[in-house]
């Protein structure tokens, strides 16, 4: 029988555990991105910045470790004597929960809080016989990582350190990427914050820790793990909840439309069913715990799918659904740029605002309007999950209060703070965000040619129009002569377009006049977007069209979001000796013309 245990994270990197990473295993390959939404997952649920209560546990699933040789563990117990075990799943959780408790440590070294005590603890476990004890570190990796672990995370200061040699394998470099992200997102918190979300992490989370002593037993409960069937879903448990507490006489229709609903909805029904809960409030509970309050406040399982679970089904149909034309044209629009989004943190908001909309249509259009608004504005703040999540939550308070709501309410508003970071995200926008710096360029397209597209932003990419590696001999040089010129326009937004990843192939670094013709050449499916068509009346591409397409490209965002965007200086025109005039801004019929004179010239 395997001897298994659920124990705190804290008690799992104390007391008997001394962890290892055997050398069959892979190396560590967690991206920045696994580690953003773990901190974002980790932060939501310590309640940090919020007022809401602090979740009782957060589950950080199953961890298998196998006995050394000898060894047999019957118990685990944070009590038993120390032994090595190997890390046979959970290693990327385990190798990461340690750096952000080095993490932690680090930044709050010069506090000597009780952190960096307890931190120390964790990292640094007591071997040997009594009276010949040592210290070692509790977490080996195998030898590709063990040595750039210790020294750069293990190590007291060792966060903060930067390795001196530039020759890092992938896994080095992966977890060393690992762990500046970690950083990043840790020194956004103030002192105090950071001490509550340490303490949450430690002693509120959780695993099941499973100990095998035999290889193939524990290789078979990894494949168990792993690559199990199909698993019970949430709506599957809730169905089944439902059914059990209505009478035998409303089964059958209750089935009908729960399974009916199921399939209109398809893959976005689990999703469903977590928007339900943060409608309701009960955004602090697991989905399942949280739906069965809302059954409980609505009256019990008829009214609630009567009430609660059709007419929201079929808004968020409604809200999902590119074709809903029953819909005014321009809620219609704005929820074709909200499904463009990754996440749908907005989309609890939007089904709350649109659930009785044909009963005050302005409000609806209004209320769609601002949490548009604002789910653009969050992305352009580079904002995490957590952050999101917690704004929109906000709006949805706000919208359930029964309390008259406009544009001016405080939801709605934009802090000075929240407006210069958006300013200076803007600066480079396509370094820091090239998803919504592409959905931000083709709505700027639709402003420009006066309707909106409804395409998939997945058959464009962004060509800068300078190039970012001009040759020696080019115009580009003649225009842009020194590299600190061509590096402040390069990532302006008036630097960039939308073309197909056919003719970015072709563009690269190639003369304006061959790009233009280049951009021009477009097929029915793949139309000329106008973020692309703006510029192809242009004689030439100095910094003085760079600048002037920026200024008015930021005006335009300033005027969509409703903020207050300082314009960059325009510098002096550089004299090209050609005599040549940029030309003006290109709009409506003009794009035709200027197609026709492009094709010519091919």
């Amino acid at each position: 029988m395997l001897a298994t245990a659920w124990l705190k994270l804290s008690e799992m990197l104390s007391g008997p555990f001394l962890l290892s990473v055997p050398p069959y295993q892979r190396p560590y390959s967690w991206g920045e991105q696994q580690v953003e939404q773990l901190l974002d997952d980790l932060t939501e649920a310590a309640r940090l910045g919020s007022s809401k209560v602090v979740d009782d546990s957060y589950f950080l699933g199953t961890i298998l470790l196998m006995d050394q040789p000898g060894n047999q563990t019957v118990r685990i117990t944070p009590k038993m004597a120390p032994r090595e075990f190997d890390i046979i799943d959970g290693q990327q959780r385990l190798v990461t929960m340690m750096t952000i408790f080095c993490v932690f440590r680090d930044l709050d070294a010069a506090q000597k809080s009780a952190i960096g005590k307890r931190v120390q603890a964790m990292v640094l476990a007591q071997h040997g016989k009594p009276f010949f004890r040592s210290e070692r570190f509790r977490m080996h990796l195998s030898s590709r990582e063990s040595a750039v672990f210790e020294k750069f995370v293990l190590a007291p200061g060792g966060t903060m350190r930067k390795p001196e040699s530039p020759f890092l394998s992938p896994s080095e470099q992966a977890l060393l990427a690992m762990r500046d992200r970690v950083v990043l997102e840790l020194q956004k918190l103030t002192s105090r914050e950071r001490g509550q979300l340490f303490q949450f992490i430690a002693d509120k989370c959780s695993a099941v820790v499973i100990v095998s002593h035999d290889i193939d037993r524990a290789h078979r409960m990894f494949v168990v793990l792993n690559e199990r069937g199909k698993q019970l879903q949430r709506d599957d448990i809730l169905k089944a909840d439902v059914l059990s507490r209505v009478p035998q006489s409303d089964v059958n229709w209750i089935a009908e439309t729960w399974d009916k609903t199921g399939a209109e909805l398809g893959k976005d029904f689990e999703v469903f069913f977590s928007h339900v809960r943060k409608i309701y409030g009960y955004d602090n509970r697991q989905v399942v715990s949280g739906v069965r309050a809302v059954i409980a406040d609505a009256g019990g399982a008829e009214p609630f799918i009567s009430n609660v679970f059709v007419p929201l089904a079929k808004t968020y149909q409604l809200i999902r659904s590119v074709d809903a034309t029953e819909l005014p044209g321009d809620i219609r629009r704005r929820l074709i740029y909200l499904n463009r989004l990754a996440d749908g943190d907005w989309a609890p908001a939007a089904m709350l605002a649109l659930k009785d909309w044909q009963s005050d249509p302005d409000r609806a259009r209004m209320l769609i309007s601002e949490i548009d608004r604002m789910a653009h504005i969050m992305r352009l703040l580079c904002a995490g999950t957590g952050k999101r999540v917690r704004r929109f939550s906000d709006i949805v308070d706000a919208i359930r209060s029964g309390v008259a709501i406009d544009e001016n309410h405080p939801v709605f508003q934009v802090t000075r703070e929240e407006t210069r970071s958006i300013v200076f995200h803007l600066k480079d926008l396509h370094k820091r965000g090239p998803k919504i710096c592409k959905l931000l360029l083709m709505r700027l397209g639709d402003s420009l040619g006066g309707r909106s597209y409804d395409i998939d932003p997945e058959l464009y990419t962004i060509e800068h129009i300078l190039p970012q590696r001009p040759s020696a001999t080019s115009e580009w040089r003649r225009w842009f002569p020194t590299a600190e010129e061509r590096s402040q326009c390069i990532e302006s937004l008036g630097n960039l377009v939308l073309i197909t990843q056919e003719q970015n192939d072709k563009a690269r670094n190639a003369s304006f006049e061959v790009k233009k013709a280049i951009y021009a050449e477009v097929t029915g499916s793949v139309p000329l977007l106008p973020i692309t068509a703006d510029v192809l009346a242009a004689m030439r591409w100095t910094r003085e069209e760079i600048d002037g397409r920026e200024i008015r490209l930021l005006n335009m965002i300033a005027n969509m979001l409703r903020i207050d965007v300082p314009m960059p200086k325009l510098e002096p025109p550089a004299s090209s000796g050609s005599g040549d005039v940029a030309a003006a801004p290109l709009t409506g019929p003009a794009i035709e013309q200027s197609k026709a004179r492009a094709a010519s010239r091919r």
